[in-house]
């Protein structure tokens, strides 16, 4: 059965660290996904999802969320979390002799702003990470692996939404609490968000492949029908993307890139910044759609303003937590 955990409790307050302290926040390291269109080969390999790499840094996502340097928008941020912000049952827990505390502000926003507060058990709490903090959309997801940070604070995990086909990696802001529950195997219920790296309406209604597996067996195909004709005869395969849902592997775990038609818009924000919030889903033969929440920042969207029925192609860094339940973890 899946391990299923109820978000009920409202925020309460709790005695905060000094906030003059601060996290540091490791740097991105290469540029944004630069939106030009991915060459056949480069779709290819998206498609099989190679050359990916585990990056352990959230400057990404506090650049695109805030549109400001991270270096200096992240202390601010801190600061405001610890006066302001509170916590929830669930958000405690306690190991090795520690007691752990994630704070979030603001209380009435789906996008917060989150810090992770720790130190020795009855002891004084100081902050050890921030995160963007996305509430998401409940889906029931089969863990395959995990991914843990090397500061022991996140990981990525790696869930299966189809047996025998490639996982769905997402950052887990909450690994602290949920690790000894992902265990290979085991169905939860996550809320599952995506932070949009890029967006915009969707473009292409098909693309071109000329080499790779797909290709190669199309070509062996084609030839088969046409006796007599060369490798040289071979037309490149068009693979028509209108209308349909995808998501292929970014060059990053965690990353990916979708195209989807918009179910709901709405307006959020974080403290003044302006976010929209759209619900995406993606059916599959199998399964119930995978139902995914997008945050959309104003430095993301410029001009451009996201529409019910609009089919959108996104660059996402998926976040998922295993749901809170309204009691605390067991001690």
């Amino acid at each position: 059965m899946p391990g299923k955990r109820k978000e009920t409790m409202p925020e309460e307050a709790v005695e905060r660290p000094a906030a003059e302290q601060f996290v540091q926040v490791s740097p991105a390291d290469g540029a944004m996904p630069d939106g030009r269109e991915p060459t056949p080969e480069e779709m290819e390999a998206m498609l099989e999802g190679k050359n990916r790499t585990h990056f352990e840094g959230l400057g990404d996502a506090w650049a695109v969320l805030t549109g400001q340097n991270p270096a200096e928008v992240v202390p601010q941020v801190v600061g405001t979390v610890m006066h302001e912000g509170g916590t929830r049952p669930a958000w405690q827990w306690k190991r090795g002799g520690r007691d752990h505390i994630l704070l979030a502000w603001p209380q009435d926003q789906p996008v917060r702003a989150s810090v992770l507060v720790a130190g020795e058990e009855g002891g004084k709490l100081a902050p050890v990470s921030a995160v963007p903090l996305l509430d998401g959309l409940p889906n029931d997801l089969t863990v395959e692996e995990a991914h843990p940070w090397e500061n022991g604070l996140g990981a990525n995990v790696a869930v299966s939404m189809i047996e025998g086909k490639n996982p769905m990696w997402f950052f887990d802001p909450l690994y602290g609490r949920d690790r000894d529950d992902l265990t290979p195997g085991i169905t939860h219920t996550f809320l599952l968000a995506g932070l949009a790296y890029g967006l915009r309406k969707a473009l292409l209604d098909e693309v071109t492949i000329t080499q790779g597996p797909k290709f190669e067996a199309y070509a062996e195909a084609w030839l088969a029908e046409n006796p007599g004709a060369s490798r040289l005869d071979v037309p490149p395969l068009k693979v028509k993307v209108a209308g349909r849902h995808m998501i292929m592997p970014g060059r990053r775990f965690c990353e990916y890139q979708m195209r989807a038609v918009i179910e709901e818009v709405q307006d959020c924000q974080l403290e003044k910044m302006p976010v929209k919030l759209l619900y995406l889903s993606f059916p599959f033969e199998n399964r119930e759609p995978m139902r995914l929440a997008l945050y959309v920042s104003k430095m993301v969207l410029g001009d451009f303003e996201p529409e019910k029925g609009q089919e959108v192609d996104a660059y996402v860094w998926l976040q998922a937590r295993i749901i809170d339940i309204d009691q605390g973890p067991q001690q």
